[in-house]
């Protein structure tokens, strides 16, 4: 158990953040071609950059969806974005084993505060999971990747909280910090050939979207008339 402990923390670690930051860079360069590529062909090259920037803005902080049934999922959503944001990136014990391997240090979360977005996020985790189960269309529309991600974000969290707190966990320690590193470094692994990608491509999302409607000169706003929406953004 320890050997393979001391691998997981040494190559295999090494590896995954490879595959992540390697991954992530590939699909990043690739949009950035491609945006830049349908630029290029787009007969109307003027883009509403504000209005891409507002309806961004409008995605990371969704005040718009508080409303209606929608709002269970959109507080959940937002709370377990800003839980994987903060909890991994700004964790005392992380930041350690960074400044150990490269020497970069930065502040950490209180041992407090990360508790609690840690039980917050797994919150909202098993707020969505539920969400899926009890809504017909999230069913229908949910692949085996879906919960697949969903139930393996729980578990680097769970297995996280027990090993900074070993006193009331019904584990074996090593068992713990073993699961939590590899259950850690698949989902490192797996960021760059999965939906949870759109963690590094987001900001390009609107971009695309926008670009669709540029092809053709004139072809945007023919629509807007379509859609009686005559000289608005859509």
């Amino acid at each position: 158990m320890e050997s393979l402990l001391t691998f997981a923390r040494g190559p295999l670690l090494i590896f995954s953040f490879a595959v992540f930051f390697l991954g992530l860079a590939r699909l990043v360069g690739l949009t950035v071609i491609e945006l830049v590529r349908a630029y290029r062909k787009a007969g109307d090259q003027v883009l509403p950059l504000k209005f891409m920037f507002k309806k961004s803005l409008g995605w990371i902080v969704p005040v718009n969806a508080l409303r209606g049934t929608r709002i269970p999922y959109t507080v959940a959503s937002v709370v377990f974005h800003v839980g994987m944001l903060l909890v991994p990136l700004f964790l005392a014990g992380h930041i350690e084993l960074v400044r150990k391997g490269v020497g970069l240090v930065w502040p950490a979360l209180v041992p407090a505060v990360a508790d609690v977005l840690t039980w917050t996020t797994l919150a909202a985790l098993f707020v969505l999971i539920l969400l899926r189960l009890v809504s017909r269309a999230s069913r229908v529309l949910s692949g085996f990747q879906d919960w697949f991600l969903l139930v393996l974000c729980v578990v680097p969290f769970l297995t996280g909280y027990f090993v900074a707190h070993p006193a009331g966990n019904p584990i074996p320690f090593t068992l713990t910090y073993l699961v939590h590193v590899l259950s850690a470094e698949l989902l490192l692994i797996l960021i760059p050939f999965t939906k949870l990608a759109h963690a590094a491509l987001f900001p390009f999302t609107r971009a695309s979207w926008e670009m669709g409607w540029h092809f053709v000169p004139g072809a945007g706003e023919r629509v807007r008339i379509a859609l009686g929406k005559e000289g608005e953004p859509v």
